[in-house]
């Protein structure tokens, strides 16, 4: 890909520093702590996230920068999304939640899939269905699922959209995650 001299010279002031200031003759070291202007506007409007490998796991951390008062960025580190490399166990899923919502019990959850029991013997037909629930912790989710199988045990679905709580959704799979598996995260402290 050839960019043109405009392109090379644009990009090139991008990236150049600001004008040197004069140091006093018996500073020896500066340190510069801040992000050229012509580029924070670039993170600012970043979505990045920041991979991690505990054990045999994954853990893909949000990474968001926010501007305080004064100009300065300050990158925010969300909880992670935890994915299994070796597929055999789905750690992420949980279960034992004692949820319940709309004549269903939710036996299982994850960031992706939810497992339904129907709290009547018999198992209703859904196609696309809106929910909202409360996690153990108290915090309100809505979420929108589309089943993926159905049979007498309940109703397998994908999570097709979070309408409110995606990132309390995250932050309580994974505190729940480092619960379960302490050995590895007191391993990296």
């Amino acid at each position: 890909m050839d960019f043109s001299n405009d392109e090379q010279q644009f990009l090139s002031n991008l990236f150049k520093g600001q004008a040197k200031q004069q140091l006093p003759a018996n500073q020896r070291l500066t340190v510069q702590s801040d992000i050229p202007a012509k580029i924070a506007n670039l993170f600012i409007n970043a979505k990045l996230t920041l991979l991690a490998e505990v054990g045999h796991y994954q853990l893909w951390f949000p990474l968001e920068f926010k501007t305080d008062e004064s100009g300065l960025l300050t990158p925010i580190l969300s909880s992670p999304e935890v994915i299994d490399t070796t597929g055999t166990q789905r750690s992420w899923r949980l279960d034992n939640l004692n949820i319940q919502s709309d004549g269903f019990k939710i036996e299982s959850i994850s960031s992706t899939g939810i497992f339904l029991k129907p709290i009547s013997n018999k198992v209703p037909l859904i196609t696309h269905y809106r929910m909202q629930f409360y996690l153990p912790n108290k915090k309100h989710i809505i979420i929108s699922i589309e089943p993926v199988r159905q049979n007498k045990q309940g109703i397998a679905a994908k999570i097709t959209h979070i309408h409110e709580g995606k990132d309390h959704l995250r932050d309580y799979l994974f505190s729940v995650h480092k619960r379960q598996y302490v050995n590895l995260y007191t391993a990296i402290a």
